[in-house]
């Protein structure tokens, strides 16, 4: 009995000694390593948690908390148990198809489409209307590549206006879901002529301005398409940012923080491809679509 309850209290040293509480020097060095390392802005709030034992010999894990901007965030860092290194591993689930996850999480439903309707591939696109990158990846994508692919991928488009920089994105993105609602062929006349043409159309909008240059472009459209006028007007000044806010939700959920941002059946791209790229990456969809997955 004596030497169980010996055994049990070395144990309980044991343990306090293996995660003992970090010393204000070793928590200040972490915490400045964290802030280095995530580029945090500098008035995000760092939280370290408590050690315990970790898979890695010599290691101990310590979550770390980070808040800032009104998200909130926690990483597991591995941590010396002398206190002097610090690692950040990602552990990759190879029972999970990061591409198939990607597309689990993007919602097709009811968006502007262009291509093969039941096509095996999609190009889903988080697009800014009065991005320049976006418009040349747009011409890139429409006019040079897709001639080639037309009948065996689909596009979809996504609203991703980045306010900050393009104060009329946003209104071109809503009154283009207005054209969108009435014919999707008025949709893409709208969407091919202000990708083709941002500079003129920013002319018109400038910066405070009512952004009417926007809704009258529609309603030309819209007339050269045969959209009744009623409905579309109505639309136009509703200006109901639903759609555009959830697409922009839905990219944040996927990591898109930037225009354009592209994915091919899952596989996320970023910035302005090449024309020889693009068509890499479609072709090995393609493949890949076509390809029996295992047990099929």
């Amino acid at each position: 009995m004596v030497r169980s309850l010996s055994f049990v209290f070395l144990s309980a040293i044991l343990m306090a000694q293996q995660f003992a509480p970090l010393t204000p020097e070793l928590q200040r060095r972490i915490e400045r390593q964290v802030r280095a390392y995530t580029e945090v802005p500098p008035d995000a709030r760092i939280s370290l948690g408590s050690r315990s034992a970790s898979n890695f010999t010599g290691y101990d894990n310590l979550p770390v908390t980070i808040e800032g901007n009104g998200t909130k965030r926690s990483l597991n860092f591995l941590l010396a148990k002398d206190g002097s290194k610090l690692l950040y591993m990602t552990e990759i689930n190879l029972n999970e198809d990061p591409y198939a996850r990607n597309m689990r999480r993007i919602d097709l439903t009811g968006r502007p489409w262009r291509g093969a309707q039941d096509a095996n591939v999609s190009v889903v696109v988080y697009d800014d209307f009065e991005c320049p990158f976006c418009a040349k990846m747009y011409v890139t994508l429409m006019n040079e590549v897709m001639v080639h692919y037309r009948d065996r991928v689909k596009i979809v488009m996504k609203d991703f206006p980045i306010t900050d920089a393009h104060p009329w994105a946003t209104r071109a993105a809503i009154d283009a879901h207005c054209l969108a609602d009435e014919d999707l062929r008025a949709y893409w006349d709208f969407s091919d002529y202000v990708h083709t043409h941002q500079a003129e159309v920013s002319a018109k909008s400038k910066v405070g301005s009512d952004l009417n240059a926007i809704d009258t472009l529609a309603r030309e459209v819209g007339q050269k398409d045969g959209v009744k006028p009623d409905a579309l007007q109505a639309c136009l000044a509703l200006q109901d940012p639903g759609k555009v806010e959830s697409s922009m939700a839905e990219g944040k959920s996927l990591g898109v923080s930037a225009t354009p941002t592209m994915f091919i059946n899952g596989q996320e791209l970023d910035g302005v491809l090449s024309p020889e790229n693009l068509r890499l990456a479609l072709d090995r969809a393609l493949s890949e679509a076509a390809t029996p997955k295992a047990g099929q």
